[in-house]
This record gives C-alpha cells, sequence and structure tokens, in this order.
C-alpha cells in the first residue's frame, strides 16, 4: 500500500474526531489555558507579550502556544474556535509524522494501523478541545523525531528537527531535552554530530526570544520564568506531586527572573534538606504522569457536578486510561533498542519522565509522548 492511503484515511478521521469532539464539548478556555488565551489576545491586538494585571513584559508562560494562538484570533475566530482551529492543524501534523514513519515498515498495514490509531487515539482527540500545550508541543516533537529517524537522515534532516525542537521549547522548554533524541537516532559514529547540529538549530530559534528576555525582564532568562516555581510546587509534600500554589514566600519581589530564582533557592533548600522525601515524591510525580489518563475528560466536564454522579466523565476517563494502558503495553512488546525510532523514542519517554520527576506531575503531560509512541507501536511485535 502507498502512502497515500493511509494518510488520506489519517487525515480524515483526525478532522472528523476534532470536530466530533468540538462539537460535543464545547469549553471555554480553563486552567493554564485561561492565562494562555487572555496572553494570546493581548498579542493579536498588538499590546505583545505583558503582564495581565501590570501589563510589563512577561516571559512567566512561554511564548510559544499564546503566539500560535493569537493567530487565528487575529483572524475573528472566537476562543473556542481558535483552539480547535489551532489544536486541529497540529493534530494534522502529528498524524502525518506518525503515518510517514509507519509507512517506512515493509508491512503496508502498519501505516494503516498508525492512522487509525493516531486519529482515533481517545486522549488526543478529547485534548484537541483544550487551550493548552501538548496537542502543539506534541506535532512538533513527533514531527522532528520523524525527520530524525530517516533512514537516509543527513545534515539538513538533523537541522531541521533542531529547528523543530526550538519551536517546542518555546511552548515548553523541557522539550530541549529531546535533542538527546535526535542523536540517539543517528547511527553511533555519527551522535555527537547529529547532537552538535540539532542544537545548533535549536539554539538559532531560541535565541531571539532569549534575546528578547534580557532586554526587558530583570535578568536575562532563556524561555520562561516558572522553572523556580514549578521546582518548588515538586517539593510540597501537601502537593504530593501535584500542583499547588508555591505560596507567599517570594511575593514580595517584583522582578519575574529574581522571582522565579527566589523560589528555585527555596526549592533546592527543600530538596537538600529531605533528599529522600523528595524522591519519594518524585515516584508520585511519575505515578500521577503515567499511570492513568484523566485529564482529557476532567478539562472538558462540568465541574459543578461531582465526579462520582457524572456517568459520561467516568466513561470517558476509563476510555482514555485503557487507551494509554494499550499504547505503553504495545510499545513495550514492539520496540527494540537496534532500531533508531525506538531508540528515540525511548530516550523521548526518559526525558519527559527526568523532567516530572524533578519538577510537577499531571497526567495530560504524558500526552506530548503519545504520538512519539505512536512511532512504534502499530508495528508487529516481530518488527
Amino acid at each position: 500500500m502507498t502512502l497515500g492511503r493511509p494518510l488520506a484515511l489519517g487525515l480524515g478521521l483526525t478532522v472528523a474526531t476534532r470536530l466530533a469532539a468540538a462539537a460535543l464539548f464545547p469549553t471555554l478556555p480553563r486552567w493554564d489555558g485561561f492565562f494562555y488565551h487572555r496572553y494570546a489576545e493581548r498579542l493579536a491586538a498588538g499590546l505583545g507579550y505583558t503582564d495581565l494585571g501590570t501589563h510589563r513584559p512577561t516571559a512567566f508562560y512561554p511564548v510559544g502556544y499564546p503566539f500560535a494562538l493569537s493567530l487565528p484570533l487575529r483572524l475573528g475566530l472566537d476562543p473556542f474556535a481558535a483552539v480547535v482551529a489551532l489544536n486541529l492543524l497540529a493534530s494534522l501534523v502529528t498524524t502525518t509524522a506518525v503515518v510517514v514513519v509507519a509507512a517506512r515498515h515493509p508491512d503496508p498495514r502498519v501505516a494503516t494501523r498508525a492512522a487509525i490509531a493516531t486519529a482515533l487515539y481517545p486522549g488526543l482527540a478529547l485534548w484537541s478541545c483544550a487551550a493548552m500545550s501538548e496537542p502543539l508541543t506534541a506535532a512538533l516533537l513527533v514531527a522532528a523525531l520523524a525527520l530524525a529517524t530517516t533512514a537516509s537522515a543527513r545534515a539538513r534532516n538533523h537541522l531541521a528537527a533542531g529547528a523543530l525542537l526550538g519551536l517546542a521549547a518555546l511552548v515548553r522548554p523541557p522539550s530541549l531535552l529531546a535533542l538527546a533524541a535526535v542523536a540517539a537516532a543517528a547511527p553511533s559514529g555519527r551522535r555527537l554530530r547529529a547532537l552538535a547540529l540539532a542544537t545548533f538549530a535549536a539554539a538559532c530559534v531560541v535565541a531571539p526570544w532569549t534575546v528578547r528576555n534580557a532586554r526587558t525582564l530583570d535578568a536575562p532568562a532563556l524561555v520562561s520564568t516558572n522553572g523556580g516555581s514549578n521546582l518548588l510546587i515538586g517539593t510540597l509534600d501537601d502537593a504530593l506531586g501535584g500542583y499547588r500554589p508555591p505560596g507567599p514566600r517570594c511575593a514580595h519581589l517584583h522582578g519575574e527572573v529574581e522571582r522565579d530564582r527566589c523560589f528555585g533557592d527555596a526549592a533546592r533548600r527543600r530538596i537538600a534538606a529531605a533528599p529522600l522525601r523528595w524522591a519519594i515524591l518524585g515516584a508520585e510525580k511519575l505515578a500521577r504522569t503515567f499511570a492513568w489518563e484523566h485529564d482529557p475528560a476532567r478539562y472538558l466536564r462540568d465541574e459543578k457536578t461531582p465526579l462520582r454522579r457524572d456517568a459520561r466523565a467516568v466513561g470517558l476517563i476509563a476510555l482514555c486510561t485503557v487507551g494509554w494502558w494499550w499504547l505503553l503495553a504495545r510499545t513495550w512488546r514492539v520496540a527494540r533498542w537496534s532500531d533508531p525510532t525506538s531508540r528515540a523514542v525511548a530516550v523521548t519517554a526518559a526525558a519527559i519522565a527526568a523532567t516530572h520527576f524533578v519538577f510537577l506531575g499531571a497526567d495530560r503531560y504524558h500526552l506530548v509522548l503519545v504520538p512519539t509512541l505512536l512511532l512504534i507501536a502499530p508495528r508487529p511485535p516481530s518488527a
């Protein structure tokens, strides 16, 4: 089977599932998405990336998703339609990348299975309604790995993959850790070169934003200024590895970078004082991130109704979690370290796990990994 038929099938199903989800779950931006949307509105109005209260330049949230969301807002779309349009585009990129990689397999059925799995994976379909950064990050990440895992990958592939990871870093800064996956996909004698090329390209993409931060904030910041607060949250016992406001301990500081450094210093003191407690919390964070998948349904449900009385939400959580468990089991069964794509997937998964062991966990964070796992999950076990 040629690439055309499974790709057309995948793209058609992706459009159908995303539009169906949008029709069934018209949800205004919430959680972090509320702030992403407000920042996007300011960008669309020509007010720059500025704080919602003081109107001073900000970099607390990474700029990538608000900037991308501002583009459909500039076209006059309402908030929900803008989210759906942006996430649909990201989903189409994701499906294309997964099917293109699957089509390299000698078994023609693999590309069809990959197309169907990517389009129908329940968590991705539901999350396409969310004003959150994971769909865009996942699209950029899987597209970068699709380029890097090409059998005849050359310098231009590694440069292009690095540039995509630079864009992904502007959406979610830990995406830079996936540069190691680009190196892992290369033959053993070329890994350092692949890493250097990809890193150079990523740096070229991120550098203008870093320069902007150095010029407009109280001190330089690579992408965003929330790393210290997230590190501190990940040390709080009452958060149990999840989110809780970090408290007022650094609120008296007015500079964003200074405040973030204050949070980071407090976090490191807590870790040094009780490293075993922090390691146990790290295990809790990994469980929150990888054990189940309920955030897509939680984002879309009516939070005024108790979960135990919301049969639809419970059913969607069960569907998403079963889909996630299937994907993990299938990937584990077919992965082979000798295969470049499997190596890239394993390194990407390790980078995401390390990120959420250190910072904080939530199951929506594993959604950026789902398309990467789908690069190999549709293969037969003998591959």
